[in-house]
């Protein structure tokens, strides 16, 4: 996990939490939540990033590592089962990824998320294979598993089938649903911000898009992202609603003031994680109960665009 200068590093309470016996597995995730949220993954002196991230993020999305010889078994499939124009798909996609992180292109090859999103392509059971977008939400798993590619496959597949499903159906019907409640969460929250958005025919739909289909990931830092997505996979992905209003909220001022917010919003400004989190927080109790449920379960659930609709006409 280190390299031979740093064999020697002291590790931090989470390092040696998740590296002790737990008796209650619920209690043990708790607990492993928690420290999250208050101390956050460390990164120790001659590292760019977290060491054991990767191992956090597996324990909480409960993927176990997966065996090398079955990650190559399904990259030796891919010649002969993907679909040639979703593989075209793919190699249209990669080569943009993160395109001006140069210490993610140090980390992560093109090849290496070819051949993730190629094994990805080729276990889905719903056909579609692949959804532009899909090598974004790859990136921070790859860069946090860089020493590992069949971890990283593990993850994004875990992250997409049993998380976000819904995100990457034929119609994106997840996403859709996320920006309806991104719309509806702004409008509780700050409801003159909402209406003047409204008043230039800025919906969710239009801005928001990319930031709901990627879980933020595609907007820098990736080192933020990196802390963003250490609590989403704590307390669940579908507190990304409450990142995107978040966002707008902290630069409220400037979109305010603005005649044409679309062109702060057109590239959603540098992500600020430790605003984020805390602002998103802070929203919950201001939200009805039964919208927040609705905002937990849009990702997987597809009841929900229809209570939605009950939640609204009531």
């Amino acid at each position: 996990m280190s390299s031979p200068k740093l064999k020697g590093r002291k590790k931090d309470s989470i390092e040696q939490f998740i590296g002790s016996q737990q008796l209650f597995l619920e209690n043990g995730l708790s607990q492993l939540r928690y420290m999250i949220l208050i101390e956050g993954l460390s990164i120790p002196p001659g590292y760019e990033q977290c060491p054991y991230r990767s191992y956090v993020w597996g324990i909480l999305c409960r993927v176990p590592n997966l065996p090398t010889q079955r990650y190559l078994k399904l990259v030796s499939q891919v010649p002969t089962t993907l679909d040639p124009t979703v593989y075209a798909k793919i190699k249209n996609d990669t080569f943009r990824t993160l395109m001006n992180d140069k210490l993610f292109h140090l980390k992560v090859s093109e090849e290496s998320l070819i051949r993730i999103l190629s094994c990805v392509a080729v276990t889905m059971n719903n056909k579609v294979g692949y959804v532009q977008g899909l090598n974004v939400l790859l990136a921070p798993i790859a860069y946090s598993c860089y020493k590992s590619e069949p971890q990283a496959f593990a993850l994004l597949h875990g992250l997409i089938t049993n998380h976000i499903p819904l995100y990457i159906t034929p119609n994106l019907d997840g996403v859709h649903t996320g920006l309806s409640l991104v719309d509806i969460v702004l409008k509780i929250i700050d409801p003159i911000l909402s209406e003047y958005l409204d008043s230039k025919f800025l919906k969710a739909e239009i801005y928001a898009f990319p930031s709901v289909l990627t879980l933020c990931a595609c907007t820098p830092p990736l080192k933020s992202v990196l802390k963003l997505w250490d609590f989403l996979f704590a307390y669940g992905t579908h507190m990304n609603i409450l990142f995107v209003v978040a966002q707008l909220i902290i630069h409220r001022s400037a979109l305010l003031s603005s005649p044409q917010p679309m062109k702060i919003l057109r590239n959603f400004p540098a992500l600020e994680e430790s605003e984020i989190i805390k602002l998103s927080l802070s929203f919950i109790p201001e939200l009805p109960k039964k919208l927040f449920d609705l905002i937990a379960r849009h990702g997987y659930d597809p009841k929900v665009p229809g209570e939605l609709k009950e939640f609204l006409a009531t």
